[in-house]
């Protein structure tokens, strides 16, 4: 029997502390993500100025992700995880002690965090994407590994969406604005929690980097993916960014009403992950084929959700679209990790990741869309995201 070496043993019994990580993240960043929109409604704020404070986020977040990326070839990805925990941190640290207009909006938009509501939102973070393709080089290792990650992520956003459902008792007793910043200070506990975790883990140590930025061979694959991610990423701006405030001033919800109908989307994608590590162990043929199809259903169902004058049919359709949503993110990001080369990893992580978040600053276009036509800015979006889908699979083939 093959003898395992010592720090590979250690990588991979210390696993679980990249999970109690993600699942304190990811509870934490739903409910930061799901609020947001929301609170600055509360804080009078019109959907139009929540927009444009959304194209601020994306930018910052393009800075904090690209940065942290490169840092990781230098200095070692679990390290780099735990620096893109700070924003996280002040950002909840901010909300819990302040309800000043101008520290919560530079919170808000310096902190990059407060972005999208999509239950993989807590799985990722700068550098988790680079430290499983560098610990696990096996294809069938990082899809398993990752559908893992996303499983427990999700199943924690499920925490987040009932912190915001319970805001709807606490704020019986305590109003609107407190309720939320006690529910930001949990969200502040769990971040510390997540880079507690970050700290106990280990990984394989670093190549020496021998190009400034990346290796030519890496560069082709990167710029394939971010092509593809960039289209996504508008997609996603127009559609799931203001999600929650869209289903407040769609459906006149409360925002405990707006946790219930996320919650089932979360468990969705907990189900979706986990089914995408079954398939691909008996079947390791077709992964940019599930990668590419499952973005282009995501878009057609988001283009239902807009459509569709029930609630409960919109909630329906947008669980099914997350179950999709959580089959794919494991094929694509085997897909996206396996063309870049050894000490490559985080600045090339980097560069896909902000491909997608800064053309999330379309968001800022969903709010004006939002103001003129409720449906409008997910019909948009779900027709741009369906595209992305076959702009993937047209990229990759070869």
């Amino acid at each position: 029997m093959e003898q395992i070496p010592d720090n590979v043993a250690a990588i991979n019994r210390r696993f679980k502390f990249l999970l109690i990580s993600r699942a304190s993240r990811s509870a934490s960043l739903i409910f930061v993500a799901l609020s947001v929109p929301i609170y600055l409604l509360i804080l009078h704020y019109s959907i139009l100025a929540i927009g444009i404070i959304y194209l601020f986020v994306s930018i910052s977040t393009m800075l904090i992700v690209l940065s942290i990326g490169f840092l990781g070839d230098r200095i070692g990805y679990r390290k780099a995880m735990i620096v893109g925990e700070i924003p996280a941190l002040f950002l909840t640290f901010t909300l819990t002690f302040t309800t000043n207009q101008y520290l919560v909006l530079a919170g808000i938009i310096v902190s990059g965090t407060a972005g999208s509501p999509g239950a993989m939102r807590g799985a990722f973070s700068p550098g988790i994407a680079a430290y499983l393709a560098r610990n696990w080089p096996k294809e069938s290792q990082r899809v398993s590994r990752m559908g893992m990650v996303t499983s427990v992520a999700s199943i924690a956003s499920v925490l987040g969406s009932i912190m915001l459902y319970s805001s709807g008792y606490i704020s019986r007793i305590y109003g609107e604005v407190e309720s939320f910043r006690i529910l930001y200070g949990i969200s502040f506990i769990l971040i510390v929690i997540s880079i507690l975790s970050l700290i106990l883990l280990r990984e394989r140590p670093l190549e020496r980097k021998t190009v400034r930025i990346m290796k030519k061979e890496s560069g082709v694959h990167v710029i394939k993916i971010a092509l593809s991610n960039a289209v996504n990423g508008t997609g996603i701006g127009l559609a799931i960014v203001l999600l929650p405030a869209w289903f407040k001033l769609r459906f006149a919800l409360a925002p405990s009403d707006v946790g219930l109908v996320f919650l089932w989307s979360y468990v969705g994608s907990a189900a979706g992950a986990y089914l995408a590590t079954k398939v691909f162990s008996t079947r390791m043929n077709g992964t940019l084929a599930y990668a590419s199809v499952t973005r282009i259903l995501q878009g057609a169902l988001m283009i239902v959700v807009a459509l569709s004058p029930f609630l409960l049919v919109s909630e329906i359709v947008y669980a099914v679209r997350s179950v999709i949503a959580g089959f794919g993110v494991p094929n694509r990001t085997a897909i996206n990790v396996g063309g870049i080369s050894e000490g490559d990893f985080g600045a090339a992580t980097s560069i896909q990741g902000i491909s997608g978040r800064i053309s999330q600053g379309s968001s800022g276009l969903s709010g004006y869309l939002m103001d003129l036509y409720i449906p409008f800015p997910l019909i948009l979006g779900g027709a741009v995201q369906s595209l992305s889908g076959f702009l993937y699979y047209k990229l990759l083939k070869k």
